[in-house]
């Protein structure tokens, strides 16, 4: 499905733009070495109404779709620092997540505090003993009267210090082999970090980003029944549905930070002389920066192809996989050959576009590997036999 820039879509960019550029490379090194959440950057975004760009009007969003979520999410990613990264977990996970499942008095509650900024979510589904295989999760949640009770595990959770809500997946009944989707729900969890049940152990990553990776260890947390998303035991068909989206901002976000890499490859080969001339007049640095944005350009559109769809109600799996493996290469690609332009100042703070590789390069492994959306080309697409 091709896709076509709209006036609105010019706005929008234009717009996240210069939001964007009030943000200097300053400003995000200071949040990423103290890992403290940029509250400014967020209230920004709040006050222009892009928390809400794809909630619907009737909750104080702008009833716009993927498709203009995600370019804000490019241009919030190509303006530097943290911006894609930022926009994902509550305007995703919470919003779009709420919007499609939740009861109307879950979308009275949640929707227009998002849409202000002031609710904040995180995603607790990663295991460590299941991985890639969600399905596999051992979290459990048990029935007691109108409560559930929750034990379990989670690692590798983002933002859980400054959530006001956890969007927790856990087991609600056995796995069947005959029925694989069955028995798992969603919980909107409160307030996750305070809770006496759960305990954070603080993972050590190397990533460059202003907030820790935690371990969550849950015994006991008690949780009522008006707090599930959806249905009981139907929620592992709901969080598919979600990770579609998250797939499609990550791929924005990718896409972002590979654009933003080339363009500050580009400013560096313009005004780095050598031998007498700029160093950007050399066919071996044009080239493979002419290159990668050849490649960003043909991966934005299968990205927005991906949106598009999504937003029409299509099955848009393939376009979604494949964004998020390209956008994830592309950029991994370009990153290093804007290190490669920059020489030795490629490696320092002060360039930044080391940086934007380490971001890159976890895209190739996070929110889901690129071998395991190449296997679900091959399987669900190509026709091939299940590799796993």
């Amino acid at each position: 499905m091709p896709t076509r820039e709209t006036d609105i879509h010019e706005l929008i960019r234009n717009s996240v733009q210069d939001l964007a550029a009030d943000f200097d490379p300053t400003y995000w090194r200071e949040h990423v070495e103290e890992k403290r959440f940029p509250e400014e950057y967020w209230e920004e975004l709040a006050g222009n109404g892009w928390l809400g760009v794809a909630i619907d009007e009737e909750y104080g969003g702008e009833g716009m779709g993927m498709h203009e979520m995600a370019i804000v999410i490019e241009e919030l990613a190509r303006g530097g620092g943290q911006g894609g990264i930022i926009f994902i977990l509550t305007p995703v996970f919470g919003g779009i997540s709420i919007q499609r499942h939740g009861t109307d008095e879950q979308k009275s509650t949640y929707l227009p505090q998002i849409v202000d900024g002031e609710m904040k979510f995180c995603m607790g589904l990663t295991e460590a003993n299941a991985g890639t295989n969600t399905l596999s999760i051992e979290t459990t949640a048990e029935r007691d009267g109108d409560e559930f009770v929750i034990h379990g595990e989670k690692t590798f959770i983002s933002s859980v210090e400054t959530a006001d809500e956890m969007l927790l997946v856990a087991r609600t009944s056995p796995f069947d082999p005959s029925n694989p989707a069955h028995g798992g729900t969603l919980f909107l969890i409160s307030e996750p970090a305070e809770r006496d049940a759960v305990s954070l152990s603080t993972l050590d990553t190397a990533v460059p980003w202003f907030e820790h990776q935690y371990q969550v260890s849950i015994d006991g947390l008690r949780v009522h029944e008006d707090d599930i998303l959806g249905t009981v035991d139907d929620g592992f068909k709901l969080m598919f549905d979600t990770l579609n989206t998250e797939r499609i901002a990550g791929a924005a976000s990718a896409l972002g930070g590979g654009l933003r890499a080339v363009d500050l490859a580009v400013e560096y080969a313009n005004d780095r002389d050598v031998f007498g001339h700029p160093i950007g007049s050399h066919q071996s640095i044009q080239h493979p920066l002419a290159e990668s944005y050849a490649k960003l350009l043909a991966a934005r559109e299968i990205t927005y192809s991906a949106a598009s769809k999504w937003d029409s109600g299509e099955d848009c799996s393939v376009e979604t996989n494949a964004a998020k493996l390209l956008t994830s290469e592309f950029s991994t690609e370009a990153a290093s050959r804007a290190i490669q332009t920059h020489g030795g100042n490629g490696f320092t703070k002060e360039y930044e576009v080391y940086k934007i590789w380490q971001n890159s390069r976890l895209t190739q492994t996070v929110p889901v590997s690129n071998e395991m959306a190449k296997n679900y080309i091959a399987e669900h697409h190509l026709g091939l036999p299940r590799s796993y």
